[in-house]
């Protein structure tokens, strides 16, 4: 049991450092650049809304008793 102990004892100091040391290297650049332009979703989305409101405008029938 105690030498058990005494190798966790030794190896958790270098696991560590094992560790700092892979973070150390820097992050890698990103290299993202849009493939379509924002006002492309805008224009949907205008739509869809002119859709909404028309829609929701529109009076309903809902019997013999409407005019």
């Amino acid at each position: 049991m105690r030498s058990i102990l005494r190798t966790a004892t030794i190896l958790a100091p270098i696991a560590l450092a094992a560790s700092a040391f892979a973070q150390a290297e820097p992050p890698p650049e990103p290299t993202f650049t849009p493939a379509t332009s924002p006002i492309i979703g805008y224009l949907v989305a205008a739509v869809l809304f002119g859709i909404i409101v028309s829609v929701s405008l529109m009076p309903s029938k809902r019997s013999h008793t409407d005019l």
